[in-house]
């Protein structure tokens, strides 16, 4: 983080596992990481992570991802979904252990109404969320998450 000044954004993958039954997740295909020039893209399971230390926001990661699952958030706000399935229930656990299945309890749980259900996946409005992680306690499938690992793991 040496040389930024909050607030800052980086990029994030919205996926964390990589299961290649999941049309939605990464493929670990490595076009994000070619196009970053910052060293900031590394493959690790089979899947991209990004180091927001590293990271500058320019997009051209998010640009290059072929599933468009690299989004920039602002580093500040911890909470994030990390799953891009757009299937809901059943189809959803049956592509990947760690599907968000849109259960709803994520929008319910959160008292900022910060969240809502867009193609059965979790979104977050950064201008809104509080991160006090209410919503990522309450994810059965731990799909969303907290960068920091102070509330979620």
């Amino acid at each position: 983080m040496a040389g930024k000044k909050f607030p800052y954004k980086a990029a994030y993958v919205a996926c964390s596992c990589g299961s290649e039954h999941c049309e939605y997740g990464c493929i670990g295909c490595g076009a994000c990481m070619e196009k970053c020039r910052f060293g900031a893209i590394s493959l690790l399971d089979g899947h991209a992570v990004i180091d927001s230390d590293k990271c500058i926001a320019c997009g051209a990661c998010a640009k290059a991802c072929p599933r468009g699952i690299i989004h920039i958030r602002l580093v500040e706000n911890n909470i994030v979904p990390l799953c891009s399935n757009r299937d809901a229930g059943k189809i959803a656990r049956e592509a990947c252990p760690s599907s968000c299945i849109a259960c709803g309890l994520c929008v319910k749980k959160c008292p900022a109404g910060a969240i809502s259900l867009c193609d059965n996946a979790p979104v977050i409005d950064e201008s809104l969320c509080l991160s006090c992680g209410a919503c990522a306690i309450a994810c059965p499938r731990h799909v969303i998450r907290d960068f920091n690992h102070i509330i979620t793991d």
